[in-house]
């Protein structure tokens, strides 16, 4: 009686090896690219709050011809009477200090974000800065 051969099924340790190889390789491509992304999408809430109190200094120049203070701890009481909400902002907390002619706007990372760091706009000299975790190249390219 001869036995008939059946085809093998299944894959090789070779096949298992390469598959292996190729998915490492996609992960240590797609981790890094997927961090960025995520630190960047925390840095954009941030600059999204700090464009809204820029917008609200520019109001408040033009109604009190001052820009006003916020910061401590009743800053984000002093914003939402400004009739902005930043109580629910996870990633930062926000501070802006102004006089008659000039204001500062600065976001600091919280733990949540984690992130260290902040961003600062200056609106004496029109420029963004940022400190810690958070690079240049997340912020404005032009000056507000």
């Amino acid at each position: 009686m001869t036995k008939k051969l059946r085809p093998h099924s299944g894959f090789t340790l070779v096949e298992l090896i390469i598959v292996i190889v190729i998915v490492g390789t996609l992960v240590s491509i797609a981790v890094p690219l997927y961090l960025q992304y995520s630190e960047t999408a925390k840095v954009r809430e941030g600059l999204g709050m700090i464009k809204a109190i820029m917008t609200s200094q520019k109001l408040e120049r033009v109604k009190t011809s001052k820009f006003y203070t916020a910061a401590g701890g009743s800053a984000s009481t002093t914003f939402l009477h400004k009739g902005i909400d930043v109580r629910e902002s996870v990633y930062f907390t926000y501070e802006t200090v102004g006089d008659a002619d000039k204001f500062t706007v600065t976001a600091t990372a919280t733990a949540e974000s984690d992130m260290t760091g902040t961003i600062t706009y200056d609106s004496a000299t029109r420029t963004w800065s940022c400190t810690g975790d958070i690079i240049e190249k997340m912020l404005p390219k032009e000056s507000e």
